[in-house]
């Protein structure tokens, strides 16, 4: 578990994911917080369903390094609920690269949330010798998103009709 000024980040293991995809109160339980049911930005859905699927095949897999593809489920403290989540796409390659991703729900944006989970994850991640470089990517228009990536240190690498490519070295 990682813990900010206003957010708990911890960790889901396989166990836990399985809840997150079929009763997240149940997870809500799990992790002794309140439940309110999550409203995720539907652009974003079809990403989502994807993620959840690699995390549990991947946290099945490689439950010794599970922390690094799973998702990081993101808890306001003083509400104890569940706002987001936020991981890794899998441990260092071997140059020392690996992509993060993030999500809130709607009623959380523009808060600075998200902003501090990421440098949170990164602090965490960068403390392990073998992670070099994080990249990401962002839709042209997600602006928010890519306010979040800038003050945390990530420099614009390149981009293409639908997506900017960002990069932060350790």
């Amino acid at each position: 578990m990682l813990e900010t000024t206003r957010l708990q980040l911890v960790p889901l293991t396989h166990e836990l994911l399985l809840l997150y995809k079929n009763d997240p109160s149940l997870l809500a339980k799990a992790l002794s917080i309140n439940y309110i049911e999550r409203e995720n930005d539907p652009a974003t859905a079809t990403d989502l369903k994807e993620a959840i699927e690699f995390w549990l095949s991947s946290t099945l897999a490689t439950p010794e390094k599970f922390e690094w593809m799973t998702n990081w489920e993101i808890i306001l403290k003083h509400e104890k609920v569940g706002i987001g989540g936020i991981g890794f796409a899998g441990f260092p390659d071997e140059e020392g690269k690996t992509m993060v991703g993030y999500g809130l729900d709607i009623r959380y944006h523009n808060q600075g949330y998200a902003t501090e989970a990421l440098q949170a994850i990164l602090q965490w991640g960068f403390s392990h010798d073998q992670l070099k470089k994080v990249i990401s990517e962002t839709p042209l228009g997600n602006i928010g998103s890519q306010n979040v990536l800038r003050k945390n240190g990530f420099c614009e690498t390149h981009r293409n009709e639908q997506l900017i490519h960002w990069q932060i070295d350790k």
